[in-house]
């Protein structure tokens, strides 16, 4: 007499189809997503405070940022470059922006 497999645990299709390798060629946007995910790293918000200048008149400081934050700073920055870090995120955020100077974390 053949035993009876429960429903719940039926397997659908043989070992061979379920160990083929799936169409590798175009990922989908869940699994490149959950990748991304998984494999970011962990990023940190900062409030700082700052003088800058425009690109086309670098030695004239004339806007004065009194509060500004910055997101998605990666947080294994040694808190000694953490200030250097943050001005190049600033300075590749807005290009219009020619040097920072004064810039303190709030």
């Amino acid at each position: 007499m053949a035993h009876a497999v429960p429903r719940a645990l039926r397997v659908c299709g043989t070992i061979s189809e379920r160990m083929r390798p799936r169409d590798s060629a175009a990922p989908s946007d869940a699994t490149t997503s959950q990748h991304h995910l998984r494999f970011r790293t962990p990023s940190m918000d900062y409030r700082v405070t700052y003088e800058h200048s425009l690109a086309t008149a670098p030695d004239d400081f004339i806007v004065n940022v009194p509060s500004q934050l910055v997101s998605d700073v990666p947080s294994n920055i040694p808190k000694a470059l953490l200030a250097e870090a943050i001005e190049k995120l600033i300075l590749e955020r807005s290009p219009r922006i020619g040097r920072i100077r004064n810039l303190r974390l709030i």
